[in-house]
């Protein structure tokens, strides 16, 4: 007290309670952009994996055009199983078919893949001389893959990716939850191999 007066010191600054909410408020917002980074990373990582399953379609159809592969034997094939796919093809110049042109594994990521309408995994895809999609005896085939995180059992567009073969041997990437298309073996003329070209031009 001085001269009757009372002098009173403003305070300044938080409260505990005050700085305790704000930290708190702080937590909430970081642990929600971590999660939300945390599923876009999951998106990423199985989109990237349903690209490199179609590319490894794509490749082996190539590779069986490109050599006029006749028999399974020789032909290029993907084997498709839940944690891993495997392009078989030609890199050997001995003639020899190969699994190490492309193998990939997945079982880290938390993505799996599943078939589609009851198809059961490993599953094999041929390509013939046509770059048609075929089984191991040669008939038209048109093959559905899941590339789903964690689970396959309630894909939707958020958690899944389609990978869809058609038996002419192209390679469709849809999202998750789409409605597949259906599609018919391709019709083929037979051509008897006693059969050859002409090789005699008449001019009138």
């Amino acid at each position: 007290m001085l001269g009757g007066t009372h002098w009173v010191r403003e305070q300044h600054g938080f409260s505990l309670v005050e700085t305790l909410v704000v930290l708190i408020i702080i937590s909430i917002v970081a642990a929600i952009a971590l999660m939300q980074r945390g599923s876009a990373n999951s998106q990423f990582q199985r989109q990237n994996v349903a690209r490199e399953l179609k590319v490894a379609f794509e490749r082996g159809r190539f590779d069986s055009v490109k050599r006029r592969a006749d028999t399974s034997g020789v032909q290029a094939k993907v084997i498709v199983d839940v944690n891993s796919y495997t392009l078989t093809s030609y890199v050997d110049v001995s003639g020899t078919m190969t699994a190490t042109d492309a193998t990939s594994n997945f079982s880290a990521q938390n993505i799996v893949i599943a078939g589609y309408g009851g198809l059961s995994l490993p599953y094999t895809v041929y390509y013939n001389q046509r770059g048609e999609a075929v089984d191991s005896g040669g008939a038209s085939i048109s093959p559905t893959f899941l590339v789903c995180n964690v689970s396959c059992s309630s894909p939707t567009i958020s958690n899944s990716n389609i990978v869809l073969v058609t038996p002419t041997g192209t390679v469709n990437l849809l999202a998750g939850g789409s409605s597949i298309p259906s599609f018919t073996a391709p019709t083929i003329t037979a051509v008897p191999p006693s059969n050859s070209i002409n090789n005699t031009v008449t001019l009138p």
